[in-house]
């Protein structure tokens, strides 16, 4: 690990001992407060919480534009179903695997505390040259934008921001996805089950899971939509009564996870755990590749207590067909990037409650006008079972602007530097300069970062060899205006 890498990873590994999961960003805050306080420098926030670091020029520098590094505070919180981590106040424990940075059972939280580390580690190095600088840090990117979308425009003074949450080095980002979140809600109808009724617990577990724009094209299990799949042939074999249903941890996160425990009548539970058992054999076949440890667990669990309710078996029919029919994953492709998605779903949770049923969707799309189109189909799904829907206004799109001048500045140093031209593309995934250029008109924006795989999942890892390449590039993209 060369000295630039080696300063920006134990910076890291600073950030990396202070809880920071969405919407518990205090300690975070002032801890990054305290470190601009130290050296001198001005902080301004804004009421949602959002925080700027302001950086004088260099000398030589002072007439260079502003230039705002940007990226967020939190980070997704997940973890292996056996670790005891506790993310309100346990360390995340960082592990190198050669040229590979992970975590011990939980989220790396490299997105996005890696781009913390790089703006503090430009700005404490002596041999960096640079204009004044803006840090701007937000809050709550990972709860939909939720932050930035309550930013005070008048904390950014400059019109050059470089965002520092993509997860491929080479590879420039120049517009994002927008996305809106539809929540489902439908009463049921709850009855007392007889001791007729044997129970048995159905789990899917062991998904890769991930982020639900970057990774949704990759094919892997959504656990929601198998155990949709699984209750229908179990329903085929029995009458079965949903108990207990719960899936997924947070609206931009593939579900790796989902769990059910169903009532089924005593004489028809063998007949309804072979059918749920032959086709858990063929799903577990399916993903043998893009998602080779889901497993599927069906075990009888004793008879029904006295008193205990379950779903009617209309409702529980209701519910399975609606998970069944919601739509999840790449729903069309870029024009003009093949091998990019446009708009995506993602069945995100799914819950039963006490009486009701709860799913949160999630959508994406670089389109506007195919966003829409999109929450309706899903909206319509939900309504057709009964169902109240919601769509928040959700997070706006980043439009490419092919005339950057700051894409040509960084593309024109990407091949001084490495003797190669970057990948240029759209993201589909939301990013903040969607927000930011909507709120600070004539904002020129790119979107870098180091290569990642699997954020928000316990897999989440960094290449260690791609920061130093991000490292290079900045300290030459602002030695470039001197």
């Amino acid at each position: 690990m060369d000295q630039p890498t080696r300063t920006v990873i134990d910076i890291f590994g600073r950030i990396n001992q202070i809880p920071r999961c969405s919407t518990q960003e205090a300690q975070i805050s002032r801890w990054l407060q305290q470190w601009a306080m130290d050296r001198g420098l001005a902080v301004k926030s804004d009421p949602a919480g959002n925080l700027v670091i302001q950086v004088p020029a260099s000398i030589g520098y002072e007439r260079a534009p502003v230039v705002i590094l940007q990226g967020h505070m939190d980070m997704v919180c997940e973890k292996h179903a056996d670790s005891a981590h506790d993310f309100s106040s346990d360390p995340i424990r960082m592990v190198q695997d050669g040229p590979w940075l992970s975590a011990r059972d939980t989220t790396l939280g490299a997105d996005n505390g890696i781009a913390l580390a790089l703006a503090l580690a430009l700005v404490d190095s002596p041999k960096v040259s640079h204009p004044s600088l803006e840090l701007y840090f937000t809050v709550e990117e990972e709860t939909g934008l939720t932050g930035v979308l309550k930013m005070d425009p008048s904390l950014l003074s400059g019109r050059i921001l470089i965002n520092l949450d993509s997860e491929d080095e080479g590879v420039f980002v120049v517009g994002c996805a927008g996305g809106r979140n539809t929540t489902i809600k439908r009463q049921l109808a709850f009855q007392t089950l007889g001791d007729d009724y044997a129970l048995l617990n159905v789990c899917v577990k062991g998904g890769k899971g991930g982020h639900s724009g970057v990774d949704i094209a990759r094919h892997r299990a959504n656990a929601n939509k198998v155990m949709a799949r699984l209750l229908s042939a179990g329903m085929a074999a029995a009458p079965l009564r949903l108990i207990e249903l719960t899936g997924g941890t947070g609206r931009n996160v593939l579900p790796r996870s989902c769990q059910a425990l169903v009532a089924c009548p005593r004489d028809r539970v063998d007949a309804a755990q072979r059918s749920l058992g032959s086709v858990a054999g063929c799903i577990e076949q399916e993903y043998r590749t893009a998602d080779p440890g889901l497993i599927v667990d069906i075990r009888k669990k004793g008879s029904v207590a006295a008193g205990r309710r379950g779903v009617s078996e209309n409702d529980t029919a209701v519910v399975v067909d609606l998970l069944t029919a919601l739509p999840s994953g790449p729903v069309e492709m870029a024009e003009e990037f093949p091998l990019l998605v446009q708009t995506s779903v993602n069945l995100s949770m799914v819950g039963v409650t006490t009486d009701a049923l709860a799913i949160i969707s999630s959508q994406r799309s670089s389109v506007p006008s195919r966003l829409d189109a999109v929450c309706l189909a899903v909206e319509a799904v939900g309504r057709l079972a009964g169902a109240s829907v919601h769509t928040a206004s959700g997070y706006p799109s980043w439009p490419m602007n092919p005339d950057s001048a700051l894409l040509k500045r960084c593309t024109a140093i990407y091949r001084e530097l490495f003797d190669v031209a970057p990948t240029v593309q759209i993201m589909h995934a939301g990013l903040e300069c969607g927000v930011i250029g909507d709120r600070c008109p004539g904002m020129d924006m790119i979107s870098i970062g180091p290569t990642m795989q699997n954020p928000h999942s316990p897999s989440e890892r960094l290449y260690l060899p791609s920061v130093e390449k991000v490292w290079r590039l900045l300290v030459s993209l602002l030695k470039s205006w001197g």
